[in-house]
């Protein structure tokens, strides 16, 4: 354990890798990878540890229904970590968690109720579970078998395991179980344990596995063959003989075994110990615990790990086959292996596993559209968000899929009815322009708005936008656009700077301007190239620069900018910040008039005045070639 732990102390760039990689899946909207970024942040692992954003991912993967995830949200707001402490919150996820037969929440359920104001615990429970809710049923059960806040009741305990185990409520039914094997209410009834055990062990529920393999091993503990203790009780109460049992043939016992020192499900949570389990059960072949112990070693950077993977993948296990894509495509413990990483993900994706059909979208997206379509659409169809948004682009754009703007329409509303900011952005934008639908500004700002709550910069910078300009039903809020257009700057969306940059132009705080200008200039934004030029020629906000002014005008007049054009002629006519060139200046305003330019038009007049036939010739061909290589981009 401490060599595993020293190994990964001494690969930190090993570690921002691999959060890296996880967070481009997480970005993409796959809840275990968001999980999985949750838990990095919240430790410090491959980036700076900040437990506010832990529960940021947490949060989306909770609230995309991994139960892992709610279990871990619910922790924080039980403790106040990275979250205001609220104990609704906290009961709600373990709840959630609890309702998907997450084991471990369930038992940390019990343990918060306990520790809340007892008597209003007590009655708020009674009520849910008069009410019929299974999960309150089960902790009233618990309360009663304890006696810590109210008096100790077996039949009372039984009575409301029993309720909460006919709804079919796991933990209920392996309390139930324990409570028959050990006679609470007189003379132990192993055959009605068996019963609930395996009722409870169908659901997949690990203690009542090995409870019930090792109540009814080779048939004993039932009637006239022999009374045994329940898995539980044996282990505490005979741990050499718990051992012995477990080390015999059967592998699923080993692998329950693994999941709860893995999960701490009655016992002491010990990580070593699963792993002994874990391999224990793999080296018989048992596929889960094969796919287990791989994951466990892959969280403690040990390459042993790929091993496993490929024996569970070997078997069958698409998480197994889904993880050995991830790693032969990236550098976690291997040597990067395209086709080995493909064919996993292949494999996967034959079993219907969206993940590796994302995965594979995404590495033919710029090679091999027809396959890139093709594996999103399945994805899309199998209600993932990312690809149902990515399914409507295709149709959008036409890029390797024929357009279709109501297909595409479909596509973006199955995303964003899942929430996915950018589908609900892509919506506000056919909404804003009357494409595929009828004209509905309104509409488009509800749209905005989804996606802008959720973070999405291009949305907030679109929000900010419709807000500036205002629309039918949309009332101007320049206030609120500001606010808009900043946030989306921060972020880094680059049009939102270069917009923001204007709007503090408009406020005339040049200074401000400048700044964000820049910040988009450097990154491509022909607006931003252009207004920044201007900014130094005329030292606005920032020292007057000729040279400085030149290069960034040069910049937008290739990006089409015809503005920038008509300034770059009357800057080689002036010889400012650049050598004087006739020739040079007549090729710009011939663009420049070409593009509609009412400047460039006088100025080209002006410049035939007074240059030769050979010079004006020379300044068409150049102008010509230029034309032939750049696009127009009117900016007024």
């Amino acid at each position: 354990m401490a060599e595993n732990n020293k190994t990964a102390a001494e690969n930190p760039a090993k570690d921002k890798r691999t959060f890296a990689h996880i967070f481009k899946d997480a970005k993409a909207g796959q809840r275990e990878a968001q999980y999985e970024v949750g838990l990095m942040y919240s430790t410090g692992i491959g980036v700076g540890q900040d437990v506010v954003e832990a529960v940021n991912w947490l949060r989306r993967s909770a609230e995309s229904g991994l139960p892992d995830a709610q279990y871990q949200l619910a922790t924080r707001y039980a403790k106040g970590v990275g979250v205001d402490k609220d104990d609704h919150q906290a009961v709600q996820w373990y709840l959630k968690a609890v309702d998907q037969g997450h084991a471990k929440a369930s038992f940390r359920l019990g343990k918060f109720y306990a520790e809340l104001h007892h008597e209003a615990a007590i009655a708020l429970l009674l009520s849910a579970a008069e009410a019929g809710l299974a999960q309150a049923q089960y902790a009233l059960g618990s309360e009663f078998a304890k006696g810590a806040s109210v008096a100790r009741s077996a039949q009372k305990a039984l009575h409301w395991y029993q309720q909460a185990a006919l709804q079919g409520f796991a933990p209920a039914q392996y309390a139930l179980a324990d409570a028959y094997a050990h006679g609470h209410l007189g003379t132990p009834d192993l055959d009605g344990a068996l019963i609930w055990y395996r009722k409870a062990a169908q659901q997949d529920f690990p203690a009542a596995k090995v409870a019930m393999a090792s109540l009814d091993q080779d048939g004993k503990g039932r009637s006239g063959q022999g009374q045994r203790k329940s898995g539980g009780a044996e282990r505490r109460r005979d741990e050499k003989r718990w051992i012995k049992a477990a080390c015999g043939d059967d592998a699923e016992i080993k692998y329950n075994l693994g999941l709860i020192n893995e999960l701490g499900l009655d016992v002491e949570l010990d990580v070593s110990q699963a792993k002994e389990w874990y391999l224990a059960a793999a080296m018989q072949g048992h596929a889960k615990a094969q796919l287990n112990l791989a994951r466990l070693l892959n969280r403690l950077c040990d390459d042993n790990a790929v091993h496993w993977y490929q024996k569970a993948a070997e078997q069958g296990e698409s998480d197994a086959q889904f993880a050995l894509g991830r790693i032969f495509l990236s550098w976690q413990g291997v040597d990067q292996d395209a086709l080995q990483g493909m064919f996993w993900y292949l494999r996967a994706a034959a079993q219907g596993d969206a993940r590796a059909l994302m995965a594979l979208g995404n590495l033919f997206d710029s090679r091999l559209d027809h396959i890139a379509v093709a594996c999103f659409l399945k994805a899309a169809q199998l209600g993932v968000a990312e690809a149902q948004y990515l399914r409507g682009k295709y149709h959008e754009a036409g890029n390797a899929a024929e357009i279709d703007i109501n297909q595409a329409l479909h596509w973006y509303q199955l995303a964003s009815q899942q929430g996915h900011a950018q589908a609900q952005s892509a919506l506000g934008d056919l909404f804003l322009v009357g494409k595929g639908v009828a004209k509905d500004c309104q509409m488009a700002l509800e749209w905005f708005q989804k996606a802008a709550e959720q973070g999405d910069p291009k949305a907030r910078w679109n929000l900010s936008l419709l807000l500036i300009s205002g629309g039918e039903g949309v009332n101007r809020d320049l206030r609120r656009a500001f606010v808009e257009c900043q946030k989306a700057a921060e972020a880094g969306f680059v049009p939102a700077q270069a917009t923001l940059g204007v709007l503090f132009a408009r406020m005339k705080k040049f200074n401000k301007a400048v700044e964000w200008w820049a910040k988009a200039a450097v990154h491509g934004d022909p607006e931003a190239q252009y207004n920044l030029a201007q900014a130094l020629s005329k030292g606005q906000g920032v020292v007057q620069d000729s040279v400085m002014s030149f290069q960034w005008f040069i910049q937008a007049a290739h990006q089409g900018v015809v503005p920038a054009q008509s300034r770059l002629g009357l800057m080689y006519a002036m010889g400012e910040g650049v050598a004087l060139d006739p020739i040079e200046a007549h090729k710009w305003f011939i663009v420049a008039s070409a593009g509609g330019d009412k400047s460039g038009k006088a100025n080209r007049l002006r410049s035939e005045s007074v240059l030769g036939v050979e010079q004006i010739e020379e300044a068409k061909r150049r102008a010509n070639e230029f034309s032939s290589a750049y696009p127009l981009k009117i900016i007024g």
